[in-house]
């Protein structure tokens, strides 16, 4: 990505060292297009932002989650408003210079973003081998103690891959997991047990895995209990899309040999649930990004001193 970046910079530099009149009239619309996009693009990305939340919290309740994905669009708001006061009023060169901080954090992230969107559309393979066991990765209940609809796709998908394995002629066994939480009247594992069995999965082809309480206890302790049934085996775990990039990591930080297989999301939930999981990317990768977001400040700050 840094590499692309550079080679953009590259040839936009030697396009403007050209003088050729056509290429100047090129570069010139090209540079109003891009800085009246930017701002447009920002604008409706805030509102989408405010609007999604705002729907959210009121069909599901107020969150932390939901408020912060509120706060984002009003921040990029507060930030373009600033501009445009600093555009026609203000003048500031302190306040240009905090901006650009502010342009360089979003500007990032937004890279980053994209780079998380790319690598889920490409992370899935098709599983073309036969495995020992299909992981199912809890995703909360129902009050009643049925399983959520996003769960109900992990679960659906995980039906998928195990007809599958039996045309290949092997006979794998589902590992579902999940604990219960302090809103849940059972663990996840066995909401997902009575729902695999209403299927036609047999009692003795499920493996329940009921203390996990996040991602990484899904996948840890799905491994201890998979290696105590079989030492050498070869397992799947099925997710959502948005969270398959994200288990991915964890799974070979664990060093297991699990793949990820995605299961579709509803188009509704998939806005916030890709917010949500880019968040928790950056927590993961957290002092990575403290690192290189202190660089370009650095970079950000030696270049303003050396043209201004």
């Amino acid at each position: 990505m840094a590499g692309l970046i550079c080679f953009v910079i590259a040839v936009w530099q030697w396009l403007e060292g050209m003088q050729v009149p056509w290429v100047q009239a090129l570069l010139l619309v090209l540079t109003l297009a891009f800085t009246g996009l930017i701002p447009v693009a920002l604008f409706l990305f805030a509102l989408a932002c405010i609007l999604y939340s705002r729907r959210l919290i009121h069909e599901m309740g107020r969150q932390k989650g939901y408020v912060l994905l509120a706060l984002v669009g009003f921040l990029i708001w507060g930030m373009l408003l600033v501009t445009l006061l600093n555009v026609l009023f203000v003048h500031n060169r302190f306040l240009w210079f905090c901006l650009g901080i502010g342009y360089l954090g979003i500007a990032y992230f937004t890279v980053g973003f994209l780079a998380y969107l790319v690598a889920s559309l490409l992370d899935e393979l098709p599983v073309a081998y036969s495995v020992d066991f299909i992981v199912i990765l809890g995703a909360g209940l129902l009050p009643n103690g049925k399983v959520s609809k996003i769960l109900k796709q992990r679960l659906d998908k995980g039906i998928s891959q195990y007809q599958k394995q039996l045309k290949r002629g092997a006979h794998p066994q589902f590992v579902v997991s999940g604990g219960q939480g302090p809103d849940e009247i059972m663990p996840e594992s066995q909401a997902m047990a009575n729902y695999l069995m209403t299927q036609g999965i047999l009692a003795d082809q499920i493996i329940q895995e009921n203390k996990s309480t996040s991602t990484y206890e899904n996948l840890r302790n799905s491994q201890i209990l998979m290696t105590k049934n079989k030492i050498f085996h070869r397992a799947i775990f099925v997710t959502n899309s948005f969270h398959v990039f994200r288990a991915g990591i964890i799974a070979k930080r664990l060093h297991t040999t699990m793949t990820g297989v995605s299961a579709p999301t509803s188009i509704y939930y998939l806005p916030f649930a890709i917010f949500r999981e880019y968040l928790a990317l950056i927590v993961m990768f957290k002092w990575v990004h403290l690192a290189v977001l202190i660089l370009c400040m650095i970079g950000y700050l030696i270049s303003w001193l050396f043209i201004y």
